[in-house]
């Protein structure tokens, strides 16, 4: 990844500002971390080859909110 940034004169935060995605989560996603499949598509269309992105994490459903600690006694 960091060989296709310097190729193309690029840095995380400019990736980051072009494509709208906060800059923890370039860092992220490029330290291999899995991303949402919109982040990915997003950085695919910006031009950084599917081969250099992790794999989209599955989307996720919410969960049961937790139960409040007075209801629970």
């Amino acid at each position: 990844m960091r060989s296709w940034l310097a190729l193309h004169r690029k840095t995380v935060r400019s990736v980051a500002q072009d494509t709208g995605i906060c800059r923890t989560v370039v860092h992220a996603i490029f330290a291999d971390h899995r991303a949402p499949q919109g982040h990915i598509e997003r950085l695919i269309a910006y031009g950084i080859p599917s081969e250099l992105l992790p794999e989209p994490r599955a989307p996720m459903k919410p969960g049961p909110k937790p139960r409040a600690a007075s209801q629970a006694a």
